[in-house]
């Protein structure tokens, strides 16, 4: 019925030559596809490597100030969020000629030919569908090597872990990496592991890969398996070997969500391809004598009476259950057993695994993705059901996915689930392109159907389809010059913004939070002399710590009589110091609660006098005068008197000066959120990503004098 089916099994129809060409032989086949799990391989391999000296090589080469901004980039800028709105609009773009009939103009083809990349369909860009055989071999090949490819990952990492594993145990190798922690209890020291201010166990510092360097602290009941007391080799090995494990099955669970997300529409679409008919005309004295011929492969004719259509039954509906609808199930199920700690902010390693999923979006809707996902598999794959005939020669379903698309992008504007405003933004202009271009797709085919002569100009004003499709691909092309001007325009923001950054690792710190806690630190101040300071000091930390969560009366106080509550439901506890505070009764209140729930307590000095403050000594004297409540007010029976408020509170560390002054004032947040992330969890098990501070982009650097300099000091000056 068409003039693109090939006789001879070992050719198949090219629209590139316009005619039948032979089919590449499977060596050539085998040969592509060992040089793609080659390339999978030495990537994976390469960014093990570069991993661990990327950043001391960047050090050397260009700075350290260099380094630490370009390490920024990735994480400021954004790329993860951004590839995804991209390529799930070329994914769903790209199917506008085959799901919807909707063929541009031939001058075209070649531009759809290089979008057709980000279908991530392996089988269709690299072998012809006519040259593997038959219908069933198709399917089961489309189907099933998405699998192939999280196996063959599946067995790198684990190669990958057994070496490590044996180089752990080589005894030459321990020696050259500086193996630490080797017996006996010398790597134990007592840390509040759960960060709950009260320290807990002892712990021991843990080097899973053998670098010389701890990656995590761990309690010694956990590795101490016999019971004694004491950290032995064997029972570090047993505990390696298990951590090693466990990473292994994470990194194999983040590779199976990687690969199910960029496969699922092309997959799903490929397993279509046994419902997809196209019926014809059989006579041309009856024009309703028509059959219908299954488009990937014309042998096959849609009836159920034809029997190698039957035999597709079973296999479409097989494969059918298994993507489209268990596979976003699982991925639903996942996002629903985290949720609980994806919106508290707690880091664990299931998590960890499934944050190609959540990480992009607010904590609210961490379940976006699985929305979006569902958008892109009806509108590249479970559209096929309308009219499964001769849809593609209609104009239903251009009209369907352009409501579904406009209904989208709706919900996309009112939900606005992303966490950066940029990927919004970017989001909503990706599916208002779309919805434009199903709508020139209808004009395409009305001015490319015969059954439409002369409507294409009287109706639309396009003397033929050239102008619609020419307009098609001026919106695709525009979808990727909007990214990169975007990406450039985040990376130069990303630079100067002023938030702050780990000096080891030059990314936004971890923000998670013990079990039991919503909130990093509850801010306790008086309302006369400390209300405006202590709403400046929230806000600018959220400006330098986007993630932050701290306790402001005015934004979380309901009740009065639960500020006790309140303080337990923090991780630390922020005390800012000025005239009156300690006169206060609902202060006090506040600071038993700290004691008796033993917070860590985090002392922020107001010294200017005409802002309510005062020197340290006064404020001392007002605590001795007047935290003297038998039992601390009922909250805190063990209350020992003014010597412990006075102790926890001015000299168990230093209070951090409140300066207002630009950069001074960027000294005093950066000592809060360094003091406030030590008393973390996930920091109280990596304390050593710490040790060398943080930093904010744009701040004023070290300066050093490079020869003698005379200073000049007036002794009648007071400063």
């Amino acid at each position: 019925p068409l003039c693109e089916w090939c006789v001879s099994d070992e050719q198949h129809f090219s629209r590139k030559e316009r005619g039948c060409a032979d089919c590449p032989t499977v060596g050539r086949f085998g040969i592509l596809a060992a040089a793609l799990v080659a390339l999978a391989g030495t990537a994976f391999l390469s960014y093990r490597a570069l991993s661990r000296i990327a950043v001391k090589a960047l050090r050397r080469i260009f700075g350290p100030a260099v380094a630490i901004r370009l390490s920024q980039l990735e994480a400021r800028v954004g790329f993860q969020p951004k590839l995804k709105i991209v390529v799930s609009f070329y994914q769903v773009a790209t199917t506008l000629g085959p799901v919807y009939g909707a063929r541009l103009h031939e001058d075209f083809t070649s531009w759809i030919r290089v979008f057709e990349f980000f279908s991530f369909d392996l089988l269709g860009l690299t072998y012809p569908d006519a040259c593997i055989g038959s219908m069933r071999h198709r399917l089961l090949l489309a189907a099933l090597w998405p699998f192939a490819v999280i196996l063959l990952g599946s067995a790198a990492f684990a190669a990958h872990a057994l070496t490590v594993w044996l180089l752990l145990r080589n005894p030459v190798w321990q020696s050259r990496r500086g193996r630490r922690w080797q017996s006996g209890t010398s790597g134990i020291v007592a840390v509040d592991a759960d960060g709950d201010g009260i320290p807990d166990r002892g712990v021991v510092a843990v080097d899973v890969d053998g670098d010389g360097t701890p990656d995590h602290i761990e309690d010694v009941d956990v590795i101490d398996t016999d019971g004694d007391g004491e950290v032995t080799v064997s029972e570090l090995n047993k505990h390696r070997w298990r951590e090693l494990v466990r990473e292994t099955q994470s990194r194999i669970l983040y590779l199976a969500i990687l690969v199910a997300y960029f496969v699922l529409p092309s997959v799903s679409r490929s397993i279509f391809k046994a419902r997809m008919c196209e019926s014809f005309g059989i006579s041309v004295f009856d024009a309703t004598a028509r059959r219908s011929y299954l488009v990937a492969d014309l042998e096959v004719l849609c009836r159920s009476d034809d029997e190698m259509y039957r035999g597709l039954d079973a296999y479409f509906w097989a494969f059918f259950v298994l993507w489209p609808v268990l596979v976003p199930l699982v991925l639903l199920g996942l996002l629903l057993w985290i949720r609980r700690d994806v919106r508290a902010l707690r880091v664990t390693r299931l998590s960890r695994a499934c944050r190609f999923l959540w990480r992009d979006y607010n904590a609210r809707f961490h379940y976006w993705e699985l929305a979006d996902m569902y958008r892109k598999l009806f509108l590249a794959s479970l559209v096929l059901f309308i009219q499964t005939d001769d849809g593609s020669s209609k104009l239903l379903r251009l009209i369907v996915a352009s409501v579904v698309s406009a209904l989208f992008l709706t919900a996309l504007a009112l939900v606005k689930p992303f966490k950066r405003f940029d990927d919004f933004y970017l989001a909503c202009t990706a599916n208002l392109l779309l919805t434009c271009c199903f709508v020139l797709g209808t004009v395409v085919q009305i001015c490319e159907s015969a059954a439409y002569e002369d409507m294409c100009d009287t109706l639309v004003g396009f003397e033929s389809a050239f102008g619609a499709s020419a307009f098609v691909i001026v919106l695709t092309v525009a979808m990727i010059a909007l990214s990169l001007v975007l990406f450039v325009f985040k990376a130069i923001s990303a630079l100067r913004a002023p938030t702050i950054r780990l000096l080891s690792t030059g990314r936004a710190p971890v923000m998670d939070m013990s079990k039991k806690c919503h909130f990093h630190g509850f801010i306790s101040h008086i309302w006369s002399t400390g209300q405006d300071q202590t709403h400046t000091i929230v806000r600018q930390m959220k400006l330098v710590m986007p993630d932050v969560r701290i306790w402001l009366d005015v934004d979380c106080l309901e009740n009065l009589g639960a500020l006790e509550e309140s303080v337990g439901d923090a991780t630390t506890f922020l005390v800012f110091l000025s005239v009156g505070y300690f006169k206060s009764r609902n202060c006090r209140r506040e600071l038993y609660a700290g004691l008796a729930l033993d917070r860590p307590f985090i002392p922020i000095h107001e010294a200017d006098v005409e802002k309510g403050g005062a020197a340290l000594e006064v404020l001392k004297a007002e605590c001795r005068a007047h935290c003297v409540d038998d039992a601390g007010l009922g909250t805190y029976p063990s209350y020992l008197g003014p010597a412990e408020m006075v102790f926890r509170i001015f000299e168990k560390e230093d209070p951090i000066l409140w300066v207002r002054v630009n950069a001074f004032q960027l000294e005093s947040l950066k000592s809060i959120a360094l003091r406030m992330l030590r008393h973390s969890p996930y920091y109280m098990r990596h304390p050593e990503t710490l040790t060398s501070g943080v930093m904010v982009a744009g701040e004023v650097p070290p300066f050093a004098f490079v020869g003698p300099v005379t200073i000049l000091v007036c002794r009648d000056n007071d400063g």
